[in-house]
């Protein structure tokens, strides 16, 4: 089985999608010392903005792996 590279388009959404979660990271770990520029989110109960933006971002970075395993895998997507 030989590998087949994944279409422009994969690459960029993944790039997106990446970026994205590793700003959220930046994000969250500088605003500890400085504010944030995201807004607070208190949507799950129990759970403290910063645990809720870090959650978001490990699920964006998944995603973005995942979609990028796919766009190997599959030819063409």
């Amino acid at each position: 089985m030989g590998w087949t590279p994944p279409s422009k388009f994969t690459v960029f959404l993944t790039f997106i999608l990446t970026a994205f979660g590793i700003f959220i990271i930046l994000d969250q770990s500088v605003a500890l010392w400085t504010g944030t520029l995201l807004p607070s989110m208190y949507v799950i109960p129990g759970l403290s903005s910063f645990q809720f933006w870090l959650i978001v971002a490990a699920i964006v970075v998944f995603l973005a792996w995942f979609l990028f395993f796919l766009g190997v895998k599959f030819k063409g997507m």
